[in-house]
């Protein structure tokens, strides 16, 4: 059994993935079959939440993930001394299954509203 969303193999037994909850297929061909679209990336957090609010509210299942980036801290040398700016020091993105994305206006809105 294979998730179609996240591609990852389940036990025998489980009909839903447990990070999509939705239903698993019977073979990985049918797995790498649906289309998963990316419906953001981004690296900040605040925003990250909104966007999984909405997606939760709307009963649209997703996979979110984040990744730390190579070089989260860039390094200014001036005169030997290094000075740092600071910058996010994470990325985050969002993807849903191909045949039921939404337009990201729209979570954005909802996204707004919860935060008012």
């Amino acid at each position: 059994m294979f998730c179609p969303l996240c591609k990852a193999e389940c036990r025998q037994g489980f009909s839903t993935c447990s990070d999509g909850h939705i239903p698993l297929v019977a073979t990985q061909e049918e797995a790498a079959a649906v289309e998963v679209d990316r419906l953001w990336t981004g690296d900040g957090r605040k925003k990250l939440e909104g966007i999984l609010d909405a997606l939760l509210d709307a009963g649209i299942p997703f996979r979110s993930t984040e990744s730390l980036k190579s070089q989260p801290w860039p390094w200014l040398s001036i005169f030997l001394i290094r000075f740092m700016r600071p910058r996010p020091t994470f990325e985050y993105w969002i993807d849903v299954i191909h045949k039921i994305a939404i337009e990201p206006a729209l979570l954005f809105s909802k996204q707004k509203m919860a935060m008012t």
